[in-house]
């Protein structure tokens, strides 16, 4: 078959189409890498604030176990002295905790700590409180301002 020169450019242009561009591929590659980055960002931020909520919920709980503890009548209506006393009470007895230890310890590591402050009524009232990673303090009222404890 003798071909022309037109249906030799013709051929060309087509095999030329056949693939994609370098530059092409560069754009897309780039525009993936941008979702990805905005998709973990996101998602960062999310896993963080699903940590604040759950050390919330674990002050709540401790603050509870911390009342449980008071009501108890072999405890003379003490409050414990740490919160260790919730893991083995001095006065003998089962843990207040349901998962020992591990109750003691928040989302980022580190031990909850309670404070009692004084209540509108004039009674102690025990808060248990953490620090988030972003130095943001959590206790069973709220995160941040809502805390009580500023």
């Amino acid at each position: 078959m003798i071909l022309s020169p037109a249906s030799s450019n013709a051929l060309r242009r087509v095999n030329r189409r056949a693939g994609f561009t370098l530059l092409e591929v560069l754009v897309v590659v780039a525009i993936l890498v941008i979702l990805s980055t905005v998709a973990v960002v996101a998602t960062t931020r999310y896993l963080e604030d699903a940590r604040k909520s759950r050390a919330q919920l674990q002050c709540k709980s401790l603050a509870q176990a911390i009342e449980s503890y008071y009501m108890n009548p072999q405890s003379n209506n003490q409050y414990p002295e740490n919160l260790q006393q919730l893991l083995q009470p001095p006065f003998g007895g089962t843990s207040f905790l349901k998962n020992g230890q591990d109750d003691l310890i928040d989302p980022w590591g580190q031990q909850y700590q309670v404070q009692f402050i004084q209540g509108n009524d004039g009674a102690q009232q025990p808060v248990v409180h953490t620090t988030a990673k972003d130095g943001t303090p959590i206790s069973q009222y709220g995160a941040g301002p809502l805390s009580k404890l500023n």
